[in-house]
């Protein structure tokens, strides 16, 4: 999902009452299009897939992707390995269906990444690329557990989130008036949920946000592996 929405705290008003998912979705199901012409061929990131890709267990692994978008990491990931068995998720359906024009060798569906904990024990590696801008610090931490039912032994886990105080969340507007709820992250809360859950961290970095984005950001990128039992 995109970053390119001016930052508006809202507190009062109908926004508040309605649920920010439903918002969310809605909004880039409206902008799809425009998001894809955007960002897709945005090669700011193209160093931390690199180092995913550098340590999957084979150039074949299963990757569960989510909040996948129009398909760019995915493009990404499979520009780097083509034999890469990629699911990809997302819970906007014309997201989806831009994925899976843009990557016609891997499998797409509409998916909540709140309801990872149910795919079932058999991929060797997790990405949610800047998906937890639109999950809370609670949420995060959930989605971070929910991995461990997933992931083999020695899997992977792919996070990027903005990253700035949790006071910062909030609504954001776009120019034409439509709005996503986003929240940050920090870095120690993430460890944190990682090292309970028996994620050792591979890498940490930090990127300015890209310069297509109207607002002014600190992307966060964590590589982590679990730990073999």
């Amino acid at each position: 999902m995109s970053k390119k929405f001016k930052h508006e705290q809202i507190k009062h008003g109908n926004l508040r009452m309605k649920n920010p998912t439903e918002i969310t979705v809605a909004t880039f199901n409206k902008l799809a299009q425009r998001y894809q012409d955007k960002y897709m061929d945005l090669e700011d990131y193209d160093d931390t897939y690199a180092l995913f890709c550098k340590n999957l267990v084979s150039s074949n692994a299963r990757v569960l992707e989510l909040a996948c978008g129009p398909g760019n990491v995915t493009r990404a990931l499979l520009a780097r390995l083509p034999d890469l068995q990629i699911v990809a998720t997302d819970l906007a359906p014309q997201m989806v269906e831009l994925a899976r024009s843009n990557n016609p060798t891997a499998q797409f569906a509409v998916m909540d990444c709140r309801d990872v904990g149910g795919q079932g024990k058999n991929f060797d590696a997790v990405v949610c690329a800047f998906g937890l801008p639109y999950l809370s610090r609670a949420e995060a931490a959930t989605l971070i557990a929910d991995a461990v039912a997933v992931l083999n032994p020695g899997g992977l886990l792919y996070l990027s989130a903005m990253e700035a105080e949790e006071t910062r969340s909030g609504w954001q507007t776009s120019s034409t008036g439509d709005q996503v709820y986003i929240h940050y992250h920090d870095e120690q809360h993430l460890r944190t949920a990682l090292g309970l859950h028996s994620f050792d961290i591979i890498d940490i970095k930090r990127k300015p946000g890209p310069a297509q984005s109207s607002m002014a950001s600190t992307d966060l990128f964590i590589l982590a592996r679990l730990r073999a039992v």
